[in-house]
């Protein structure tokens, strides 16, 4: 009999140890499970250094998001819980959240790739996608858009350029686009909002001068 068609696959990770079988809830066990990653990338992922940085990328997000969190393995967890909660998520590192947001709020005017985006973090872009989505929540290009929604809203309170200025200085293709977009996220056209803060500052400078 040919026992080597029985033999484990080489690109499978080794069984989960038995100290990262329950819930962490110190910080050496969550050493343990850093150390177990960096094992698997050492040992299994070296041809493909991509897969040996993510898998860095991930043991390190675990370390630094060790204070006040827990977390938890499904495989270990009762079926029904498994079910519902999934395997334990972990997005971005504090570090890369600063800098992708950097970036993004850098670069509002113009295009943002996931993949620059991705360049920022350090991370593959299929990587980073799941971990940025863990971490905010939402996909990238939905958080952008709320940011460049955010920085037209400065903008026509605190302004009077044009609505097609703001536009494109907040990176969207003309102001059509814009107003399309800011309705569906801040649920009222540009020049609404833009009447409705002029009047609410009014009547508050009115109040301040009668006090």
């Amino acid at each position: 009999m040919d026992w080597a068609a029985f033999e484990m696959p080489r690109f499978l990770p080794p069984p989960v140890p038995p100290s990262m079988r329950r819930a962490p809830d110190s910080g050496d066990r969550l050493t343990a499970a850093a150390d177990w990653l960096l094992r698997v990338a050492s040992d299994m992922l070296a041809p493909d250094r991509q897969s040996v940085a993510d898998c860095l990328s991930l043991a390190l997000a675990r370390l630094q998001r060790a204070d006040g969190e827990q977390e938890s393995f499904a495989g270990e967890l009762p079926e029904e819980t498994g079910r519902k909660t999934g395997s334990a998520k972990v997005g971005l590192a504090a570090w890369q959240v600063r800098r992708v947001t950097a970036y993004v709020d850098a670069h509002l005017a113009g295009s943002i790739r996931n993949r620059d985006l991705a360049a920022a973090a350090k991370l593959s872009c299929g990587y980073f996608c799941q971990a940025f989505k863990d971490s905010f929540g939402c996909p990238p290009h939905a958080y952008i858009m709320r940011r460049r929604v955010e920085r037209a809203r400065e903008l026509l309170e605190s302004t009077d350029t044009p609505l097609s200025e703001i536009a494109l200085d907040c990176g969207f293709s003309d102001q059509s686009h814009f107003s399309r977009i800011f309705r569906r996220i801040a649920g009222e056209a540009p020049r609404l909002w833009r009447h409705k803060h002029r009047i609410d500052e009014a009547m508050s400078l009115v109040v301040a001068e009668e006090r």
